[in-house]
């Protein structure tokens, strides 16, 4: 049995999954409707796995790994992607996920991929190998941030300067600068002030209780 922080924005859906997971005899100690409310909850309740539906072309998604992992090292991290913006093999990269499902899993492929995760075992959803084998239409989407740039971007947020930042992460001030730079152009923004208004509340959770832990 696995303690989970389940969260999704759809009541019903998370409603379901809830059912889903208890039913295969995990506990589910907290929930939640909004993505970046699942950081307080990990580094509350110390849970074992963090089963998350998302939007992936949302540019926070990029650094959500690194912030979970900051909260607990430990933790398992399985993402429900939803499809309606499409995603690709970099996107999938960037994730740094433990566990991948795409949206509308059945309850079969829910249960065996947190099985999996559990046992400390990446598991990937075959639909999602099958999305990336399909063409994708002719668009053109807003930037998103890289890995690095999102982990640039929260250091930004919580106070740090280029120099710690530069420290922490092991890359010269240079290209602390370079990220910060492209994350600006990306975001349209223009100042460190603004970066981190634009975080909000992952800035605030960041910034309380695990300092150590970056």
């Amino acid at each position: 049995m696995s303690t989970l922080v389940v969260a999704d924005p759809r009541g019903v859906y998370l409603a379901g999954l809830e059912w889903v997971l208890r039913g295969a005899g995990h506990s589910i100690v907290a929930d939640c409707h909004r993505t970046i409310d699942v950081l307080a909850h990990v580094e509350r309740h110390r849970p074992d796995i963090a089963i998350i539906g998302l939007d992936i072309a949302d540019w926070q998604t990029a650094s959500l790994s690194f912030r979970l992992r900051a909260c607990n090292s430990a933790l398992g991290i399985i993402f429900i992607l939803q499809t309606k913006g499409g995603f690709d093999v970099e996107d999938i990269r960037e994730l740094d996920a433990d566990g991948l499902l795409l949206d509308g899993v059945s309850h079969r492929c829910l249960v065996e991929c947190v099985t999996a995760v559990a046992a400390g075992r990446k598991w990937v959803d075959h639909k999602i190998l099958q999305h990336l084998l399909m063409p994708r239409p002719q668009h053109h989407p807003e930037p998103r941030l890289t890995g690095r740039e999102a982990e640039v971007a929260s250091l930004v947020a919580r106070g740090l300067r280029n120099k710690s930042i530069a420290t922490q992460l092991h890359v010269s001030e240079g290209t602390v600068k370079m990220h910060l730079h492209h994350v600006y152009e990306k975001l349209h923004l223009g100042s460190r002030a603004e970066l981190a208004w634009a975080l909000g509340e992952a800035a605030d959770h960041l910034g309380t209780g695990h300092k150590s832990g970056l």
